[in-house]
């Protein structure tokens, strides 16, 4: 070990350097900037086997405690997991009688089940079996306690969507009709399972059909589909005495002509829990096009004049999905599911300005083309599309319904389930969205701040000057052939000292509990990438394999996942360049100077110019915006490039020698990379830090040793 010398260079030495600057730098360097969407960490997931292959297989999700329900779609029947343990959770029933049933909706209160039938398929409504109300107090062994439908309490035999409320110490179901055919609410008194009795039909003064209820307090507010002539209406009901009075309409929402489309498909809508402001979700499959659908706020206080004052659409917010779906209120937050751009987490403290805060896309990448060959004209003239190799580039846009389909914050923020259409049941924690990012750049202390951190090749010793304390640890651990990966594999918030071993594609991880584990994924010649790809707050195993430009990802909670993405001579880099705390695959091509990355929350691929042959890519956030910037390090000038490619500003900074190793990290722990070079010949860092642009050097090092943070951005 060496001892560490600290040396500080003079602000004339940087002003003599910064007069070399590349002209025309655009935009204030390391000026603050807020993240839009930190991060939301995933906990758990679990796929039930109900032997259908449709991408659209599950439906609803509610919990209560311990238990959580799930509803079906192009599956039968209903789950009921236990999610007592987050991290864990288990599949306790397949509830699926016959004939077997496609429960879209499923609740439950305490241990009491409901379970509301689209029909035989989803859309069959005249062959369902109503509302199953099930007794869950062992829900391993669900018992069927009544039903309610056509000849069992005068309800439908088909429903698309239902609440239950408690009223005067009775149980009330208000459910709709699967279908355009009727648009008639019915009220039903469930106080006795055995015996429900029919209280009332609601008939709306929308005109087509209501396709969803919401309910706070004495209020009940409905979701209007309309007609292609006809806006839909959200209708406000006074529902105080439910049992023996009839609701009374107290206002009702139609928004002017020139701002719907599609009859203007009110979807559902979830309410402030002040019941001060109401958040609509219209549901259109047109979301690409010139009226896309979008989350509409309204001002209810008076419900008889309410007031649109705000509306995010799939543009605004950058999604690559249909359609927004359900919204739910938790204090001051929005949860919205929105089909193939997953879950979207607002802040509603000021409802007239939608703040989003955090999201979780679930729906896995429909796009799989690879960008080979093709040069940089016919580049420019596909802006929506990378490069593929073919005639017809442009990517297929969603237009169908799949993805997540519901949201239920109600057990905690750290325990948020989804319900996804495809993958089950998923759990996460929101706990974080508006805490500042995370380093993962060679954090060996937990403390956010990158350390100064060496890998010896002659005896494979590491040496680490923790920034928490100064101190020094060190332990010997590969051979001098091994490749640097340190990352955060067990999800303690500190970096693991790794190695992957070229020779037999060996990973050999030292946990920071001491624990050990080896593990063989690669082979020779492949390139490891590892990152937190889905979001679960730990380092994933990934390798790029150049010959076929194939990633292997081995993902700690959602498991194997292989995607073709480069070729040869390209530059993989992990950089989370979206903001939504996964980290997305990208490749730098050194032969166009391009970039080609896949955001893992739009799915939508996207390429950008910047950067010649000889550079060195660099993926990182240094704006604090939550994105990662594209960025290079130009050897033969010393100079580095920086382009945000969400703002279209770039700056380009002198900070390093032809010989220096970039060594890009949060040094300084305010959320933003610093402009660090590691110079071989002496063993010193330099570095600038972006919280008060002071400079800085240190020697930390002997001759042949490789600084670890360098291992982010290998290349």
């Amino acid at each position: 070990m060496c001892d560490q010398t600290v040396f500080v260079l003079t602000t004339n030495t940087f002003m003599k350097k910064l007069a070399v600057v590349w002209g025309l730098v655009a935009t204030v360097l390391f000026a603050s900037v807020v993240a839009e969407a930190q991060k939301v960490r995933l906990r758990s997931r679990i796929t039930p086997a109900c032997g259908s292959s449709s991408l659209s297989k599950f439906a609803d999700i509610w919990a209560d405690g311990s238990i959580a329900v799930m509803g079906s779609y192009n599956c039968r029947g209903a789950f009921i997991f236990d999610v007592s343990n987050p991290d864990a959770p288990t599949l306790s029933n397949w509830y699926n009688p016959s004939p077997n049933q496609s429960f879209l909706e499923a609740i439950v209160i305490g241990n009491r089940g409901y379970f509301g039938s689209g029909g035989q398929g989803p859309g069959s409504p005249t062959t369902g079996d109503g509302v199953h109300i099930v007794d869950l107090t062992n829900p391993v062994s669900p018992v069927l306690l009544g039903k309610v439908n056509a000849t069992t309490g005068g309800g439908f035999n088909g429903i698309h969507e239902m609440v239950i409320i408690d009223q005067g110490g009775r149980r009330f179901l208000i459910e709709n009709y699967n279908g355009f055919a009727n648009k008639l609410l019915k009220v039903i008194d469930i106080t006795d399972p055995a015996a429900p009795v029919f209280i009332r039909d609601i008939d709306p003064t929308e005109i087509a059909w209501v396709h969803a209820v919401h309910i706070r307090g004495n209020k009940m507010y409905t979701s209007g589909w309309g007609t292609s002539s006809v806006r839909g209406r959200t209708e406000i009901y006074d529902i105080s005495n439910i049992a023996t009075q009839a609701p009374t309409m107290v206002g009702f929402i139609e928004d002017p002509s020139g701002s719907r489309s599609n009859g203007n498909n009110m979807h559902s809508s979830w309410t402030s829990e002040d019941g001060n402001y109401l958040f609509s979700a219209r549901e259109v499959t047109n979301s690409n096009g010139p009226s896309p659908g979008d989350v509409r706020v309204y001002d209810v206080s008076n419900p008889a004049i309410p007031l649109l004052i705000d509306k995010v659409t799939m543009s605004d917010l950058d999604l690559n999905a249909v359609t927004p779906h359900n919204p739910v209120v938790m204090g001051n937050k929005l949860f919205v599911s929105w089909y193939q751009a997953g879950v979207q987490v607002f802040d509603i403290s000021t409802p007239a300005d939608l703040k989003r805060i955090g999201q979780y896309d679930t729906y896995p990448a429909p796009f799989r083309a690879n960008p080979v060959s093709r040069k940089s004209k016919a580049l420019a003239d596909e802006p929506w599309d990378i490069i593929c190799g073919r005639d017809s580039l442009q990517n297929s846009l969603p237009t169908n319904y799949n993805g997540t389909w519901a949201v239920f914050p109600f057990l905690g923020a750290d325990k948020v389930l989804i319900g996804e259409m495809n993958e089950g049941l998923l759990i996460v924690d929101t706990t974080n969205v508006t805490s500042p990012v995370k380093n993962v750049v060679s954090d060996f202390d937990g403390d956010g701040k990158t350390d100064l951190s060496r890998f010896s090749p002659a005896n494979g010793h590491w040496t680490v000057e923790r920034s928490s304390d100064h101190t020094l640890f060190g332990f010997s651990w590969g051979l001098a052939d091994d490749v640097l990966v340190p990352a955060d594999y067990d999800g303690d918030g500190k970096s693991d000292v790794a190695i992957w071993r070229p020779a037999d594609g060996t990973w050999w991880i030292h946990g920071s509990t001491g624990q050990i584990s080896v593990l063989q994924f690669g082979l020779a010649g492949d390139i490891p990438v590892a990152g937190d790809f889905d979001a679960d707050g730990k380092g994933d195993i990934a390798v790029w394999r150049p010959n076929g430009g194939v990633w292997y990802i081995l993902q700690s909670t959602l498991g194997l996942r292989v995607t073709q993405w480069g070729m040869v001579g390209d530059k993989p880099v992990t950089a989370d360049w979206d903001g939504d705390g996964k980290t997305d695959i990208a490749v730098f091509r050194p032969s166009e100077g391009i970039w080609f990355v896949i955001p893992s929350s739009t799915s939508i691929a996207t390429h950008a110019y910047w950067g010649i042959a000889g550079d060195r890519p660099i993926g990182g956030d240094f704006n604090g915006d939550g994105r990662s910037e594209y960025t290079i390090y130009r050897p033969s000038e010393g100079l580095w490039y920086v382009l945000d490619g969400v703002a279209g500003t770039y700056f380009a900074v002198p900070w390093g020698l032809a010989e220096d190793i970039p060594v890009a990290g949060d040094y300084d722990g305010d959320s933003k990379m610093d402009l660090s070079v590691y110079r071989p010949s002496e063993g010193n860092w330099y570095r600038l830090n972006s919280s008060d642009i002071s400079f800085s050097g240190f020697h930390f090092g002997q001759a042949g040793d490789r600084p670890a943070p360098a291992s982010a951005n290998p290349f």
